[in-house]
């Protein structure tokens, strides 16, 4: 067995290839055009390919469709790759799309320019053939899932560090102060030592104090607490939030936060 087709082997096996994957030619030669689609109607998937011989035209598809891996030819006519990854990253559906730059130049200063501006991957065009394009691929489709799934994690970690500190100042709200007005109770206890219904009086409240507070600690460690992280982190997941729905959530932290003063 070969490098090339172990080099495969394992790819797939790192990556599950989708069943259908819209792929998006940006190239103004009909001819390579017509060479990229016939080596993607036998890969290992079922392709969708849309055509674009220019960066306007690829623009407009961009707008129309939402694609899977973009071959992308450095030379156009109305531009050149790195202008069309700029495009591309600033299109919100396909921020993190595979993107395989496809040229006849042997400059390696443009494939080193096309992978730090977003490029999966790069392929020259007197190197096109079957199993060229199935391995860039294959590695430019995993990118893409890595570069996905680093977004969303990241973008997971930022919310629940906001759902974290919003907990943790609500919690200082309703602690500091019970905190408070148990210091005060039992500074007073000097006052009223001699008093034995006085002093008793003060006992009393600082128990119920004691007795809130702890009631407040055992709600943290709740189900029903964590849940309300939980949907807290919803919130700020979601672009669009039922209105019926947040004021669910809005009323169930009410209820969580709420005490019986004292």
């Amino acid at each position: 067995m070969s490098m090339q087709k172990i080099q495969i082997s394992a790819l797939k096996s790192t990556v599950k290839i989708p069943s259908v994957v819209s792929i998006l030619i940006v190239d103004d030669e009909r001819f390579d055009r017509a060479r990229l689609r016939r080596i993607c109607d036998n890969l290992d998937f079922e392709a969708i390919i849309t055509e674009a011989d220019t960066l306007e035209a690829m623009g407009t598809a961009l707008q129309n469709d939402r694609f899977d891996l973009i071959f992308l030819d450095f030379n156009m006519p109305d531009g050149d790759g790195l202008m069309a990854l700029d495009a591309i990253a600033n299109d919100e559906r396909h921020r993190s799309v595979a993107v395989i730059m496809v040229t006849g130049d042997d400059d390696v200063d443009v494939a080193i320019a096309a992978m730090k501006n977003g490029c999966s991957d790069f392929v020259k065009k007197d190197t096109v053939s079957p199993e060229a394009i199935r391995r860039a691929t294959l590695n430019a489709l995993q990118k893409a899932a890595l570069n996905r799934g680093l977004e969303i994690e990241t973008s997971l970690r930022t919310n629940i560090e906001a759902v974290l500190n919003q907990f943790t100042r609500q919690c200082a709200e309703e602690f500091n102060p019970l905190l408070f007005n148990m210091m005060r109770q039992v500074r007073g206890l000097h006052s009223v030592r001699l008093d034995e219904t006085k002093y008793a009086i003060a006992v009393g409240k600082i128990e119920r104090a004691c007795e809130r507070m702890f009631d407040f600690v055992k709600d943290i460690e709740d189900q029903e607490r964590k849940d309300e992280v939980l949907l807290t982190v919803g919130d700020f997941a979601l672009e669009r939030v039922d209105p019926a729905q947040m004021a669910e959530r809005k009323s169930q932290k009410a209820r969580l936060f709420r005490r019986k003063g004292g």
